[in-house]
């Protein structure tokens, strides 16, 4: 039935394996070379977020719940929406007292 997929022979080299990093330190590791400009590029280019909010905010019982959903929305210094490919939760920030 899925005689094609059979057919193909994989060539190359297996896909590098690095060892799981946690806290900040996997944030930092993932952000490095992730196309970051400074501040100067991005306001001589045009690139960057202008405005960010939530149209739908997050639960108050946040850090007690196994499941939540919120939205935030971002847009571009235009007022155009930012597409954002994906993301990923690094962690919670307690609030300073």
């Amino acid at each position: 039935m899925f005689g094609i997929q059979q057919s193909i022979e994989w060539s190359g080299s297996s896909m590098k394996e690095e060892p799981p990093v946690s806290g900040r330190n996997a944030v930092r590791t993932w952000m490095q070379g992730a196309g970051v400009l400074d501040a100067n590029t991005a306001a001589q280019s045009g690139v960057g977020l202008a405005r960010a909010h939530f149209p739908k905010q997050p639960p108050s019982n946040m850090r007690k719940s196994n499941f939540f959903r919120f939205v935030l929305a971002l847009y571009d210094r235009q007022g155009q929406p930012a597409e954002i490919e994906g993301t990923a939760l690094a962690g919670f920030m307690e609030k300073e007292k």
